[in-house]
């Protein structure tokens, strides 16, 4: 990496100025709130949008209040955070399997932490095994990490990302709050005339549901909407009807197993 100033880029000039205690420390408390917040949306939602963009604007926005820094150590603070997304969708994807193939099986939390590690130092060995392959010689495009380093080289003047992502996190865990815990707005809304006909279809309000569909986008979020549709207005109801099921129970388990 240059070892100047471009424009309002300030580059590191030396190694230490890269790899910072207060980078390291950061990025690792991010990773495993992170891990946990991944593996929460990951197992509850069924799906996992990788945090590229929210670690690097909250890496950027934490580093900039502490004092000077430069892009080097945002980049390093933000990659150790994202890499909780990467060890949690390998904790969520893979994990629940045992209890898929053994539903009896024991599983202790000593024994999750060790294989968990494990993962991350193979994919840490495997990542700087092919990393020249695919970026320098094949020249892949990661358009994810393209966007991650726009949003550090735009930097965040005025703090106004930053603002943008602490008021959406406050907003979102004020209406949590207010749904889960004070019960002031409800948890879906539904229609008994719906349930009367076997369509157990309707809208849960969660911030996370939310968040999740704007970060994949409409034709991600409408080929998942589209699949509801057919499950609950089509599947479980003629299905019922038609005896393809024996129950709601069943028809239920062959919608999830999906």
């Amino acid at each position: 990496m240059a070892n100047s100033e471009n424009g309002k880029i300030r580059y590191a000039k030396s190694f230490g100025e890269q790899l910072t205690l207060r980078g390291i420390v950061i990025g690792a408390v991010g990773a495993v709130i992170i891990t946990a917040s991944s593996t929460y949306v990951a197992l509850r939602m069924g799906a996992l949008p990788w945090p590229t963009i929210f670690v690097a604007i909250l890496s950027l926005t934490i580093l900039k209040a502490m004092g000077s820094t430069n892009i080097n150590e945002i980049n390093v603070t933000h990659t150790a955070m994202s890499a909780g997304g990467l060890v949690a969708g390998g904790v969520a994807f893979t994990v629940p399997g045992i209890w898929m193939v053994k539903p009896d099986a024991q599983v202790n939390v000593t024994s999750l932490i060790v294989v968990a590690l494990c993962g991350v130092a193979l994919g840490v060995v495997f990542t700087g095994l092919i990393r020249k392959y695919f970026i320098e010689t094949e020249k892949l495009p990661f358009p994810m990490g393209i966007a991650a380093s726009q949003t550090l080289i735009a930097g965040d003047e005025g703090g106004r990302k930053g603002k943008i992502l602490f008021s959406s996190l406050g907003g979102a865990a004020l209406f949590t709050a207010l749904r889960d815990q004070f019960g002031l707005v409800p948890a879906a809304l539904t229609s008994q005339w719906l349930f009367s006909k076997n369509v157990f279809f309707g809208a849960w309000l969660s911030p996370m549901a939310l968040g999740i569909g704007y970060v994949i986008g409409p034709l991600y979020m409408g080929t998942w909407f589209l699949g509801a549709l057919v499950s609950y207005f089509f599947l479980i109801p003629v299905g019922v009807s038609l005896g393809w099921f024996s129950n709601l129970d069943m028809a239920n388990a062959f919608k999830n197993s999906m």
